[in-house]
């Protein structure tokens, strides 16, 4: 019997949704073990034991698997970015798709169903538009003999599992080097001045996060520092010299929460340099692009190249006609909205978020779409008893990773679209959902395609058309 502490040889044979390697016993019992891949013959420690199943830790790789990389990232299995980046790219391809696979058959119960390939990324490496930077005063050291041990002051990304342990980030390949120079001159700006950071113990101290946000199709880049309160004096020396430095940056904007609860947003903000937003585009042809005011606080889809890649999938699947209206349910900012607006006859965008909802008329002006209309309104109540529902054909979703409240799913069972498209980032809630959607039998699942929005991670995004039996 294998009990915790067991150390023991393993062939692993494939990923689970976390990203965490898959081995049978010959009794078919299941290890699933952190830091192996698909392939990997490993030592594994069992760290956890469950009467069908164990948790284990590498110890050890006796013989690699022939799709085993060396990471490029120096913070590799350390921060939480980049779980799978020492795993081919092709290979993370085909394992997102079985994740999509496993989880409609296995949550969903829909079987023998075709799934396309995976939408690749072009570019694997540098291709977030933003990241979010924590500071701490726990930083997580690798180094007990190192002179910071007793600064102990960290900005940087989170290792997993804690709640406030910071790595050091000094080189990330998510993001542009740019924005790794503007984060590494911030650490050492406030380090160097011995400015207090802001601890969830106490609920005093003044530095919280480094939001960077960087567009892909235009030169514009904005730094958001939010602190518990605003030091004018010292914002105005952090601007000057990110300013100096950096001619590259566009705006910078210090945000303000004396929230307790961790989170990177501000109640208020103060801008130090420029406009206070930025602008990206989006192409949707050659000769088309659509243009998007972002604000420190929107939502706007993280990996731009992909988002044109994700939202042509949808336009595909939606087969939209200059007939159709068409209604996108949490529409965020509007990107889909808009993206589609010229091949329909008009959109209906609903969304709960206010300051999303204010975007998305912002950028419905900016782009000149007029048959569009936004409406901030919570989802189920708009669905139960609108009569103007019955005036659009055609449906959106693009709910958050939490998926569709299960009315909500009721409600659209019994709905007549003639087609539903169902966009997400957590397969898992979409199949379950599905399950709900189609058991009335009005639907029928049609197509389904994963994009690969964030390479070396084990996220994806999956979009499946309903058709209406």
């Amino acid at each position: 019997m294998i009990k915790k502490g067991d150390e023991l040889s393993v062939n692993v044979i494939e990923l689970n949704s976390e990203g965490r390697g898959v081995s049978k016993l010959e009794d078919g019992f299941v290890i699933f073990s952190t830091g192996t891949l698909p392939g990997d013959e490993a030592l594994v420690k069992i760290s956890k034991k469950k009467s069908s199943y164990a948790e284990a830790k590498l110890k050890d790789i006796i013989k690699p698997s022939e799709f085993r990389l060396d990471p490029v990232c120096g913070h590799f299995g350390v921060c939480g970015g980049c779980k799978i980046q020492n795993y081919d790219y092709d290979k993370q391809l085909e394992y997102k798709v079985n994740v999509v696979k496993n989880a409609i058959a296995r949550i969903g119960g829909f079987k023998d169903l075709v799934i396309s390939e995976a939408v690749k990324a072009e570019d694997i490496f540098f291709y977030r538009n933003k990241m979010e930077f924590s500071f701490s005063d726990d930083e997580w050291l690798t180094d007990l003999n190192s002179e910071d041990v007793k600064q102990k002051f960290a900005l940087g990304l989170h290792v997993p599992k804690f709640h406030s342990k910071i790595v050091n980030i000094e080189k990330c390949f998510l993001q542009s080097n740019l924005s790794n120079d503007v984060l590494n001159f911030t650490r050492e700006f406030f380090k160097s001045r011995d400015i207090s950071v802001y601890s969830t113990k106490t609920h005093t101290g003044y530095l919280r996060f480094l939001i960077i946000r960087q567009s892909s199709n235009t030169k514009d880049f904005m730094v958001n520092l939010i602190t518990y309160d605003h030091d004018e004096m010292l914002m105005k020396e952090y601007c000057e010299l990110l300013r100096n430095n950096f001619p590259g940056i566009t705006t910078i904007i210090n945000s303000i929460s004396d929230k307790k609860a961790q989170v990177a947003t501000g109640e208020s903000e103060f801008v130090l340099h420029g406009s206070g937003h930025i602008f990206e585009k989006l192409r949707s042809s050659e000769d088309r692009a659509y243009e998007f005011k972002i604000s420190p606080q929107s939502f706007f889809q993280t990996n731009t190249l992909q988002a044109e890649k994700l939202f042509k999938v949808i336009k595909e699947f939606g087969d939209f006609n200059k007939e159709d209206n068409v209604l996108d349910l949490y529409c965020g900012a509007g990107s889909i909205s808009i993206f589609i607006s010229d091949l329909v006859a008009k959109v209906l965008g609903a969304e709960l978020v206010e300051d999303a909802v204010k975007d998305a008329n912002v950028n419905k002006e900016i782009n000149k779409t007029e048959n569009i209309e936004f409406v901030c309104t919570d989802i189920k109540d708009f669905l139960t008893g609108n009569e103007k529902v019955k005036d659009y054909n055609k449906l959106i979703l693009d709910p958050p990773r939490s998926g569709l409240h299960p009315k909500i799913c009721e409600i659209l069972s019994e709905t007549d679209f003639e087609k539903i498209i169902y966009v997400s980032c957590n397969p898992h809630t979409q199949a379950r959902d599905l399950q709900i959607i189609c058991g009335a039998g009005k639907y029928e699942i049609d197509k389904i395609r994963p994009v690969d929005m964030f390479p070396h991670t084990y996220h994806v995004e999956n979009v499946i058309s309903l058709n209406k039996k």
